[in-house]
């Protein structure tokens, strides 16, 4: 399938900053399960855009925004083409115990920030009898049941920097909490496991926000991806980013700044399937955020800012009208 997607990101500050320093996650990856075909990013206030490929593969656009300024805006255009590689686990016969052999895979084998060994992983993976599956497969999907059972999918209890504990806590969480605990339940009988962040569109759901899902490696096949927040393989809606060893290597936008102004972010995510991409089309409409060369207290905020550019374009209507008038009037 062919998906043109948009993500937008808004940051606002309560008062001016400056010194934005920013790197952004949001280039479709290319592999055996999806090509890119275009890709543009744009930034507000105008700001020039770098980017570098990290040690996962992904890539990773960085720019900074030095001027006083009180809103960063964010926005990427995609056009991917997906075909998942169709699998049935029941073919696959490499067993559980064999898979911790190459040390390229030791990052993915272990625990460490968001996806902890907490006992009650343990005592899950006890009670559905993860250890006495023989093919790695099998183990795959116990996990992909058992955390569906384990938590509850309800936004607003967790954040993005909740831990596999928190999550079992509260009983519930989203899409990343659900990775996260089946990371440590895979991670816990030796299956590499690693995260993945994406987009899943769906027919009835046109505006979305990012998701999650994990991939599983098999050495016959390599990594086997998996979505646990709705139990189910990969297929033709799951658009993937980055991948990394939890949230914390792939979080969609992430930096730092000079202030002390409270953040808020808004996020908008539109995917539709297409036939075919809008060539004619611009790929991304233009946006202006500006920036200012002074400090709080002596600068315009964006309100005033626009008010004045509005209080300015009438006048010159204005002048103008007059000007046409006494052409008129002289003639």
């Amino acid at each position: 399938m062919l998906f043109e997607i948009q993500h937008r990101t808004e940051l606002t500050y309560a008062q001016p900053i400056s010194e934005s320093v920013m790197e952004v996650r949001l280039t479709p990856r290319s592999d055996a399960h999806q090509t890119l075909r275009r890709f543009h990013i744009a930034v507000g206030p105008d700001a020039r855009i770098s980017s570098h490929i990290d040690w996962q593969g992904n890539t990773v656009h960085q720019f900074s925004v030095v001027a006083f300024h009180d809103r960063v805006v964010i926005q990427s255009n995609s056009t991917v083409a997906t075909h998942p590689q169709r699998v049935d686990p029941a073919t696959i016969q490499d067993p559980l115990r064999a898979i911790r052999s190459s040390h390229r895979l030791l990052d993915f084998l272990s625990f460490g920030g968001p996806v902890q060994r907490d006992p009650r992983i343990v005592t899950l993976a006890e009670r559905i009898k993860l250890h006495e599956c023989t093919r790695a497969t099998d183990a795959v999907l116990r996990i992909m049941e058992a955390v569906r059972d384990s938590i509850t999918y309800q936004k607003g209890v967790t954040n993005s920097l909740t831990t596999v504990a928190e999550a079992l806590d509260h009983g519930a969480g989203v899409c990343q909490d659900f990775t996260h605990v089946a990371l440590a339940m895979l991670r816990l009988v030796g299956i590499p496991g690693r995260y993945v962040s994406g987009y899943l569109h769906r027919s009835d759901l046109p505006e979305v926000e990012t998701h999650a899902w994990c991939e599983a490696f098999i050495p016959s096949i390599g990594w086997l991806p998996f979505d646990p927040t709705h139990g189910e393989l990969v297929g033709e809606g799951h658009i993937a980013v980055a991948t990394g060893r939890s949230y914390a290597d792939v979080p969609p936008n992430r930096g730092v700044y000079r202030g002390e102004a409270e953040e808020k972010i808004a996020v908008s995510v539109t995917i539709n399937a297409i036939e075919a991409p809008a060539s004619l089309s611009p790929y991304t409409n233009a946006f202006h955020v500006p920036s200012y060369s002074d400090g709080p207290g002596s600068h315009l905020s964006t309100s005033a800012y626009q008010l004045e550019q509005q209080q300015q374009q009438q006048q010159q209507d204005r002048n103008k009208a007059q000007v046409q008038q006494q052409r008129q009037q002289q003639q």
